[in-house]
C-alpha cells in the first residue's frame, strides 16, 4: 500500500522541494505550511496544501492535520523536519496515532537539562547544570561553581537569549536588564566549558552510525550572534576522528536517537583534552552545513533525513577525515541594526580554496534577525587539508569589506527621488508605509 506522507514545512527556499526527495506519485504527499511556505512546494503532486496562519498554534495545526486525514485517508508518516516543529511534529503523531517520535522522546533532544541529564548517565563529561526559576537560582548557581556562568533557554537555538557572565556585577546587570516577559523557568544555568567548540554531523539508521564527520569551529555561534566571524573546517586527523565517533556514538545511544540526522556540538578542553557534550538537535545542522555536504561530501541531509525517517535504504558516502577537506564562514551583521547593504565585493578568484559565495545585494535590510540565514557574506571552501581551509579562512576575514549604512540613515537620503526597487522589497511593511506616505 502507498504511503501517505504528512509533511510539516516552515521553509521557503529549495530546502522545502520535497519533491526532489520523496516520489509524490508512488507516495500521497499531504502538506500543512505558512503562506510564505507554499512558493517551493510541488502543489500539482500533492494531495491536498493546508495553509495556517502560524505553526506555533498547535491546536490549529492539529484540527487542520486531522481535516486533512478525513478528506485524503489516515498517514503513515509525519515528517517535521525544522528543530522549531519537532514537538508539533510528536504532537500530530500522536494524535493522529502515526508511528515516530513521540513528545517524551523528542523532549530530550529539545529540552537541554533533560539531555544532559541522559547523556551524562551514560558516564560522557557534559557541564555542570541546573534549571533555575528566579534571580536567587542563578546567584546560588554561581556560589557553588563559580564565574563564568553561562545562561540560557533549555529550548533555545542559533544561540538566541544566551548570556556568558563573567563575574558579579555582569550578573547583576543581565538579571535586572532581560527583555519584560522573560520567564526565568524557561532557562537554566551552566558550567563555562574552556575549550575548542567541534561541530558533529551525520546520519543514524537503524540504530548504525552510516556516516558522520566533525568539524572544528572557528570562533563559536554565540561569538556570530554577538557579531563576530563564525567559520568551520572538517577534521582531518583519523585519531581525533575515532574518538569523536565513540564519543558520538555514546551520545545517540544515551538519548535513543536511532533513524535521525543529526547536529551535535562537543567542546574539546584546553590542558585536558576531554571531550564534553554541549547539546545536540535531531536535524540537519544551519548555515552552511548543508551546502558543504552536499557538494563536497556528496550527501544532500535534508533528502537523508526524509529518507531515514520514513524508512528508506540507501548507501551513504563514506566519512574519510584522510579525503578533501571542506570548510565555510559567515560574516556577521553590521553593529548598527538596522542597516542597509550598499556594497559586498566578490572574493571569488582571490582565494584558490574558495568555490562559492553568497553575498547580500545592494539594498539588503539586515535587521539583525537573520541568525545564520542571513548573514552579511557566506564563503564555502575545499582544499588538501584543514591547514589549507583554515588558512584561507583568515584570509577572507582579511580581505572581506562591507559598505553599509544604517537603514534610517539610508532613508534620508534616498527619500528625495524614491527607494531603489530592492531596497523597498526588503523594508519592513511599517517602515515601507512611511515611505510611501512622505514621513
Amino acid at each position: 500500500m502507498a504511503r501517505h506522507v504528512l509533511i510539516v514545512n516552515r521553509w521557503n527556499n529549495r530546502f522545502a522541494e520535497y519533491h526532489r526527495y520523496l516520489d509524490h506519485r508512488a507516495d500521497r504527499v499531504s502538506y500543512l505550511t505558512t503562506a510564505a511556505g507554499t512558493g517551493p512546494l510541488a502543489a500539482e503532486l500533492a494531495e491536498e496544501i493546508a495553509v495556517v496562519a502560524d505553526l506555533a498554534d498547535h491546536p490549529a495545526v492539529i484540527g487542520a492535520a486531522e481535516r486533512l486525514a478525513e478528506r485524503h485517508g489516515p498517514f503513515t508518516h509525519v515528517l517535521a523536519l525544522s528543530e522549531f516543529d519537532l514537538e508539533l511534529g510528536a504532537e500530530l503523531r500522536e494524535r493522529l496515532g502515526v508511528p515516530g517520535k513521540r513528545t517524551h522522546e523528542v523532549r530530550l533532544v529539545r529540552d537541554k537539562v533533560a539531555m544532559k541529564a541522559a547523556v551524562a548517565a551514560r558516564g560522557l563529561r557534559v557541564p555542570f547544570n541546573r534549571p533555575v526559576e528566579s534571580p536567587s537560582d542563578v546567584r546560588e548557581f554561581v556560589a557553588e561553581y563559580g564565574f563564568p556562568l553561562v545562561l540560557k533557554p533549555r529550548t533555545g537555538a542559533d544561540s538566541q537569549d544566551v548570556y556568558v557572565i563573567p563575574a558579579a556585577d555582569e550578573l547583576e546587570q543581565v538579571l535586572t536588564q532581560l527583555p519584560e516577559g522573560t520567564d526565568l523557568a524557561a532557562f537554566q544555568c551552566e558550567e563555562f566549558i574552556d575549550g575548542n567548540l567541534y561541530q558533529v554531523d551525520g546520519v543514524v539508521s537503524g540504530g548504525v552510525l552510516r556516516t558522520v564527520r566533525s568539524w572544528r569551529c572557528v570562533g563559536s555561534c554565540l561569538d556570530f550572534a554577538n557579531g563576530t566571524p563564525f567559520g568551520s573546517v572538517a577534521n582531518d586527523d583519523p585519531a581525533f576522528e575515532e574518538r569523536i565517533v565513540a564519543f558520538t556514538e555514546g551520545v545517540l545511544a544515551a538519548l535513543d536517537l536511532t533513524d535521525e540526522v543529526f547536529h551535535l556540538e562537543v567542546f574539546r578542553t584546553n590542558g585536558t583534552d576531554e571531550l564534553v557534550f554541549l547539546e545536540i538537535g535531531a536535524r540537519a545542522g544551519g548555515g552552511q552545513v548543508r551546502f558543504v555536504w552536499e557538494e563536497v561530501y556528496g550527501l544532500d541531509l535534508i533528502e537523508a533525513s526524509v529518507q531515514v525517517q520514513i524508512g528508506e535504504a540507501r548507501d551513504y558516502p563514506p566519512a574519510d577525515p584522510g579525503g578533501e577537506v571542506a570548510g565555510y564562514l559567515m560574516m556577521p551583521e553590521p553593529p548598527v541594526r538596522p542597516a542597509v547593504v550598499r556594497e559586498v565585493p566578490s572574493l571569488a578568484g582571490r582565494i584558490p580554496e574558495l568555490y562559492a559565495e553568497a553575498l547580500p545585494p545592494a539594498g539588503t535590510v539586515l535587521d539583525g534577525n537573520g541568525g545564520a540565514v542571513h548573514t552579511a557574506g557566506a564563503f564555502r571552501f575545499r582544499a588538501g587539508s584543514s591547514e589549507a581551509v583554515r588558512q584561507a579562512i583568515e584570509t577572507a576575514v582579511k580581505l572581506y569589506t562591507i559598505d553599509w549604512a544604517p537603514l534610517s540613515e539610508e532613508l534620508s537620503e534616498e527619500l528625495s527621488g524614491g527607494l531603489p526597487q530592492e531596497l523597498s522589497d526588503e523594508l519592513p511593511q511599517e517602515l515601507s508605509d512611511e515611505v510611501a506616505s512622505g514621513v
